[in-house]
């Protein structure tokens, strides 16, 4: 492997363990761009910057106070990082409009970074939101159901 993936790791390693897993989010300059894109199905309207990443990563941590993300495997190859994780935690605070459950969770999932001169420039990530939401209890399908039925009675109103 050459010296850059290895340098690229590190950076990727170190800003998920620093940031998402310790919150030590007062460095999140060392390791972001200030207008590093990030892109997350279940967070459309995340919006790129530093700023917004450092929000999105304290309401996660809101959410799931005790989280850890572990790294399970790591591919670099030139600029770019691909880390498959999973992460644990007990949902103690809001999330995503949800009150807690005080429940606890294990999701895996997988982030892509793009890294340029030392510094992420653009994260990928992909989890399975179906999988937390039954681990929380939480049903979709009943939350389907009750909106496709109102949505029903009011198409034969």
């Amino acid at each position: 492997m050459n010296t850059q993936s290895t340098g690229n790791k590190q950076i990727a390693q170190k800003f998920m363990d620093e940031c998402w897993n310790k919150g030590n989010l007062k460095i999140i300059s060392e390791f972001l761009t200030t207008n590093c894109r990030y892109h997350d199905p279940v967070f459309p309207n995340l919006t790129s910057g530093a700023d917004n990443i450092r929000s999105h990563i304290e309401n996660c941590r809101r959410g799931f106070p005790d989280m850890r993300i572990a790294i399970d495997d790591t591919i670099a190859e030139g600029n770019e990082v691909v880390h498959h994780w999973t992460v644990t935690g007990t949902h103690r605070g809001q999330f995503l409009g949800l009150a807690p459950t005080n429940k606890k969770a294990t999701v895996s999932g997988t982030s892509i970074f793009r890294i340029q001169n030392s510094k992420i420039t653009e994260q990928w990530s992909d989890w399975n939101l179906m999988s937390l939401m039954e681990q929380l209890g939480i049903s979709m399908t009943a939350q389907a159901q009750s909106n496709a039925a109102k949505a029903e009675s009011k198409m034969h109103a």
